[in-house]
């Protein structure tokens, strides 16, 4: 067993590629992908995985670039406006949500800059089609757009409250107890229900609210 070993310590290192080391990081989880935790898991020296990236930063730009170009977003294909919107927001909150630390990648421009435009050109001709003017068509994509990554932002600075000890419920009771019962009515009935705002049934029912906002304010016809 230690000649096998011995061999295949002497042998040719793996070779690795930016698309090798991005799917290591994802599959590691972008909160603990370190240098040498993704050099261990390809099999390659830190030395090696130098060669390729400079540091941390680089493995989650590279993670960044991979969840969102192997997976693209979903282009409009003549579906109704509204549809292929929703699927877009829910598309980019899922990919985000994912893994928390591409959000700051994302949001920093981690993602070639010409890809992103092509997108939004792609995005705001389907939108113009719909008859809203240039201006309208870019107000309506960057809502939406900013809809969905701000959930995440939400949705994660939430995860990191509750790691915390303290959740959404919590932080609630917590100024509630405070007060006298007749103060925060409106609060207090929202911690009874349970809601959570940063679920996904919640960023859904956002989602509607807005896409119902829009199609009144510019007689779009309305999601079906």
């Amino acid at each position: 067993m230690a000649v096998n070993n011995s061999a295949r310590r002497r042998g040719r290192p793996p070779r690795i590629d930016e698309s090798a080391i991005a799917a290591a990081v994802l599959e590691i989880g972008t909160e603990n992908a370190t240098m040498r935790r993704v050099a261990e898991h390809l099999g390659v020296s830190l030395p090696g995985l130098y060669h390729h990236v400079k540091n941390q930063h680089d493995l989650l730009r590279l993670a960044t670039v991979s969840a969102l170009t192997n997976s693209p977003p979903p282009r409009y294909t003549g579906e109704h406006w509204a549809t292929w919107l929703r699927d877009y927001a829910t598309y980019i909150r899922t990919v985000l949500a994912a893994e928390p630390a591409l959000v700051e990648k994302f949001v920093s421009g981690a993602v070639g800059h010409d890809v992103e435009m092509e997108y939004t050109a792609d995005a705001v001709e389907a939108l113009a089609a719909q008859g809203l003017s240039p201006s309208d068509a870019l107000a309506v994509w960057a809502s939406v757009s900013t809809m969905a990554v701000g959930s995440v932002t939400e949705a994660h600075r939430e995860y990191l409250y509750s790691e915390s000890g303290q959740p959404w419920l919590a932080r609630i009771l917590a100024l509630t107890a405070k007060r006298a019962p007749s103060e925060f009515p409106t609060l207090r009935a929202i911690a009874k229900s349970g809601d959570d705002p940063f679920g996904d049934e919640a960023f859904q029912h956002r989602i509607t609210l807005l896409l119902v906002g829009i199609a009144a304010h510019y007689g779009l016809s309305p999601e079906p």
